[in-house]
């Protein structure tokens, strides 16, 4: 009986140290943070380039110039998780999802030096197995140039650095793509799709303005309104360059939209009066899934 009751100790001891490091690793500050919560930009940069290194040379990318060619994709199969139906706080909404949204890095050949650099902006996982969204234009846009850029790879909140497969599903005139990373056997968050939003609605936004890593702005819907006969909201939620491709959410956490572009407004006097920040409907989304 007495071996029992040590043994029941020894069992209830390990569970407890097990649960206490448990608790303790989701405080560890990240490889590129200075403490929990602190990011370092520049060290963002450094640790993507470092990754994207190794595996160009060991798990192989996919040239940029292929997953531009898939940008013809216009249709996938996927299974989606359900929209949540319960208003939360707006921080609960980035610790949520925060780990679901994704740095997608484009690795380009400088033309003023022999070494390669990474050009930065927004994406967010949507189904399991590597399964994420960014804007059409990262592939395939005034940035872009099939001759230099070589490959695509994203980091997650974790900092885990994965290759860009393959396009699945894209729309030029949706400014939308739905892509595959290899997650190589890591879970990734995913984040779930809600509806189209209308003007006055409280949206927030999860981005990488500038290279402003895992940045959280808020706002309102402005308005919806067709623009080269694509379907388009404004919202008052800050991002700029960098953003693109980034989650728009409504205040349950839901996917509501994906960032698209700014279109500055000028006076008479070609003085900026305002910023139209326009984002993809969700809607336009869910037409390239099955």
């Amino acid at each position: 009986m007495k071996f029992k009751f040590i043994k029941f100790k020894i069992i209830l001891s390990t569970m407890l140290v097990f649960l206490g490091l448990a608790g303790y690793s989701q405080q560890l500050k990240k490889v590129y943070e200075s403490e929990p919560g602190v990011i370092i930009d520049d060290a963002v940069f450094q640790h993507i380039d470092q990754e994207a290194h190794k595996l160009m040379e060991h798990r192989h990318p996919e040239r940029f110039a292929t997953l531009a060619k898939q940008l013809v994709n216009d249709h996938v199969d996927l299974k989606l998780l359900e929209s949540f139906q319960n208003k939360v706080e707006a921080s609960e909404i980035f610790n949520t999802n925060a780990s679901g949204v994704l740095v997608v890095a484009t690795i380009y050949k400088c033309e003023d030096c022999p070494n390669t650099h990474l050009r930065a902006a927004s994406g967010f996982v949507i189904a399991e197995e590597g399964i994420a969204v960014t804007s059409y234009h990262i592939f395939k846009g005034d940035a872009t140039d099939e001759n230099s850029d070589l490959a695509v790879v994203v980091m997650d909140f974790d900092g885990h650095v994965y290759p860009v497969k393959e396009i699945l599903a894209a729309s030029a005139n949706d400014d939308v793509a739905i892509f595959r990373f290899d997650a190589m056997g890591k879970k990734t968050n995913v984040l779930s799709l809600g509806q189209d939003i209308v003007p006055g609605q409280d949206v927030s936004i999860i981005s990488h303005p500038h290279s402003m890593f895992y940045s959280f702005t808020s706002g309102v819907a402005t308005r919806s309104y067709l623009r080269n006969d694509a379907k388009k909201t404004s919202v008052t939620a800050d991002f700029s360059q960098g953003s693109s491709g980034a989650p728009v959410f409504d205040t349950k956490g839901n996917v509501v939209g994906v960032v698209s572009a700014t279109l500055a407004l000028y006076n008479s006097d070609r003085n900026v009066q305002m910023v139209s920040r326009e984002i993809i409907p969700v809607s336009r989304l869910k037409a390239l899934i099955n």
